[in-house]
């Protein structure tokens, strides 16, 4: 029997969450109705009412695990779902942008990949964001590859992990935010975890919380922490 857990970070997710949730089961149990997985939500300081719908969902359906933190993070959320998960193989997605066919083509490479990344930035990925956004994941893509040297072209969106590879690691990563998963990724690169990569069609459900420059500003300013610990990842190479 497969089995495998699905962690997923919430903030401020009321107009979605329920019915994303509920779509997801049903997509499950039709393309995998074997399987054996659990859900973890992990809230993270929501203004809304993210925390009562997903402690309804949690309390309605014995698969869906309920995370709960007091400040917005996503790092540390997918840091604690990591903690929290049952099953080795896990996979990281946000509520909004999901595929259960990845999940399962996944679930087969897991064999004899230690990753699967979704790449929005494969060349037969169709991507359907707004320019801006496109641009920045371009702009990552770029900066990981020649200033890293990382065989991946996305860190960013849906991934496949062993978790029992990783959970020595999680706490070593400095990274709290957006870029916790980057950080993670290439610390495994330089400890010679393999990577895949699938290709994925992505178009936004609901118009972004944050505006180009937010996320522009925010992603400069990861880059600049993570060019100065460049010297503190290569040292993994050497484990």
């Amino acid at each position: 029997m497969k089995s495998f857990s699905l962690i997923i970070p919430i903030y401020n997710e009321e107009e979605i969450l329920e019915e994303q949730v509920g779509r997801l089961m049903e997509e499950i149990e039709r393309v995998l109705p074997h399987a054996e997985y659990e859900i973890v939500l992990v809230e993270n300081g929501s203004t809304d009412n993210s925390l009562k719908i997903a402690q309804k969902l949690a309390s309605d359906y014995g698969q869906i695990t309920l995370v709960k933190l007091q400040s917005p993070s996503y790092g540390q959320a997918f840091k604690e779902g990591l903690r929290y998960a049952r099953f080795d193989h896990a996979f990281q997605f946000d509520i909004d942008f999901w595929d259960v066919e990845f999940i399962e083509l996944s679930l087969l490479l897991l064999n004899r990949y230690d990753f699967v990344i979704g790449s929005k930035n494969l060349g037969k990925s169709i991507d359907k964001r707004p320019i801006g956004r496109k641009v920045i994941s371009k702009l990552l893509e770029y900066f990981l590859k020649l200033y890293f040297g990382v065989p991946f072209s996305d860190t960013h969106g849906m991934k496949a992990l062993k978790r029992r590879l990783v959970l020595p690691y999680i706490d070593e990563v400095q990274s709290q935010n957006h870029f916790f998963d980057s950080e993670l990724l290439i610390m495994c690169h330089y400890l010679r975890y393999s990577f895949k990569e699938l290709p994925v069609s992505l178009s936004e459900i609901r118009s972004t919380r944050f505006s180009f420059l937010i996320r522009l500003l925010e992603t400069l300013k990861e880059f600049g922490k993570l060019i100065t610990m460049k010297r503190l990842l290569i040292r993994y190479s050497y484990l």
